[in-house]
């Protein structure tokens, strides 16, 4: 990166220098001139971001003491500004946002302050990487942090144990995610196909089953969905008409089985809606499928 020197700023005893880049801005929609670029300090030789532009420090550094000094601290600025809405309005408060700004850039320009604030910002990172060196890079080794303390070099190789550590833990999650996957999809067929058994033990035994929706799953997000009544005629392999499939889906409601037959149905009524007339032939070859066949047993149709 081409950089220029945007500042050099200081409290006395530590210096900073600010640069930038030389191209184009880094950011599209700037709040003011100095909300163009990103900031980065140079550290024993290399240039380090910061993250933030010249706006965004100057208004972290300056916005405590003005709320300090206009407030009386930031908890009072909500209770001040609507105290200053309720006695003079929206100009009022406008007029006060403008002061606070005016003060917030005053304070936050200063280099004391701003010096203060990244030698902060910089002890954390250091903290970082003291914290991965002495674990054995089995935490984040900051390289900004091992640049402060001239150490890069073996941050690079704390990086790379901690890059494997990361690459191991994302395995085991990995492998942690499918087994729960995999009991959540065996517990979510169990269910559907106990569902299916007691419809089938229904048409052999008689009894009213009822039309609920039956539904496998092949992963979490990825499933099946029948009305029970079309997937066992689905297993039974009865040739089912589609338009009688979607009255099956859309309309029935419960079918009630006596004698090996099915004796009547209950369906939702629709305006100008007609009952199927095929769907007591393909329940017929599903009571005799059923009838003829060993019990299906569970279904592991998932497709």
């Amino acid at each position: 990166m081409q950089a220029v020197l945007e500042k050099e700023i200081s409290d006395g005893k530590k210096t900073y220098q600010l640069w930038r880049s030389a191209g184009k801005p880094d950011l599209d929609y700037p709040k003011a001139e100095n909300d163009k670029y990103l900031l980065h300090v140079e550290i024993n030789g290399y240039l380090a971001p910061l993250g933030m532009t010249d706006f965004n420090l100057t208004d972290i550094c300056g916005f405590e003491p003005a709320a300090q000094k206009l407030y009386g601290g930031k908890e009072n600025r909500g209770t001040w500004l609507n105290a200053a809405e309720k006695s003079g309005g929206h100009e009022a408060v406008g007029t006060a946002v403008a002061e606070e700004r005016k003060e917030i850039e005053r304070l936050g320009s200063e280099p004391a302050r701003q010096t203060e604030y990244i030698q902060n910002l910089l002890n954390g990172y250091v903290s970082t990487y003291l914290k991965s060196k002495e674990t054995g890079g089995q935490t984040f080794p900051d390289f900004t942090g091992a640049l402060v303390v001239n150490e890069l070099a073996k941050c690079v190789e704390l990086s790379a144990v901690y890059r494997e550590k990361q690459q191991a833990d994302e395995k085991a999650r990995q492998a942690r995610a499918e087994e729960e996957e995999k009991a959540y999809c065996e517990e979510q067929n169990k269910a559907a196909n106990q569902m299916v058994s007691e419809a089938i033990q229904i048409i052999q035994n008689g009894g009213i089953l009822k039309n609920e929706t039956v539904k496998f799953y092949s992963s979490r997000y990825s499933f099946s969905s029948y009305s029970i009544v079309n997937h066992l005629m689905r297993q039974y392999q009865v040739d089912v008409p589609l338009r009688t499939q979607g009255w099956i889906n859309d309309k029935l409601h419960s079918v009630t089985i006596k004698g090996g037959k099915c004796e009547y149905f209950q369906y939702y009524r629709a305006k100008n809606g007609r009952v199927s007339q095929k769907f007591f032939d393909c329940m017929r070859e599903l009571i005799q499928a059923i009838a003829e066949q060993a019990p299906a047993g569970e279904s592991t149709d998932v497709a």
